[in-house]
């Protein structure tokens, strides 16, 4: 899927995984296909700091990541986008990593996350898992009004500017809603595989009413 969507796009279109997790296997296995990544419920600068070692080549970065020989074929897969800097730093800038921050500890530790993983490319606020480890409604209808959570919310803002990191997220509405909500963002979340197949419920009721045997 990940060559597919390069490939279809021209190269226009960059593809991200979120993995489930932090574990070594995984987050080499997204970024040996091709993509970026976004990793999970990222709570202090050590796991930070782990995560950015799994996902770099290279002591500069203190990287632990595997170069599998058959993925960097010679003269076929192992050329440098940027020669100057060599293949495997090359590599390192090919990938962005996107971290989620979905608890109120990850809003605290943020400004020590960004300082001591600066590797860390794109930053995401996971409203719904945060508002749940804060034991507030969680929801798309809920009206998010509460003084603990505009404080961490604008804690998490203040800290992301600080360190001058782009913001992501999930992003719905239409028209003036949508552009008031991503003013602030470097990258947004539209729709989901959800949502789409939810509005294929219509399509389907209608082809049950039009091909139903009475």
């Amino acid at each position: 899927m990940v060559h597919e969507a390069v490939f279809m796009s021209n190269g226009r279109t960059i593809p991200f995984v979120r993995v489930p997790g932090h574990d070594e296997a995984t987050i080499a296995y997204a970024l040996d296909a091709g993509a970026s990544i976004a990793v999970p419920h990222v709570d202090t600068a050590e796991q930070a700091k782990d995560i950015v070692r799994k996902v770099k080549f290279g002591k500069n970065h203190r990287g632990i990541r595997s170069a599998p020989p058959f993925r960097y074929i010679e003269g076929l897969t192992n050329t440098a986008l940027e020669p100057e800097k060599g293949f495997w730093e090359s590599l390192n800038n090919q990938s962005a990593l996107l971290i989620q921050i979905e608890t109120l500890e990850g809003i605290h530790n943020l400004d020590s996350i960004l300082t001591e993983a600066p590797d860390i490319d794109i930053v995401w606020l996971g409203a719904l898992d945060t508002r749940v480890s804060m034991g507030l409604p969680g929801g798309f209808s809920v009206q998010a009004t509460e003084r603990e959570w505009l404080e961490a919310v604008e804690l998490f803002h203040a800290t992301v500017k600080k360190h001058t990191k782009p913001y992501a997220g999930f992003c719905f509405g239409k028209g003036e809603e949508l552009r008031k909500a991503t003013s602030n963002m470097a990258m947004c979340i539209v729709t989901s595989d959800t949502t789409k197949l939810a509005e294929m419920m219509g399509e389907l009721g209608g082809a049950r009413e039009t091909l139903v045997i009475k």
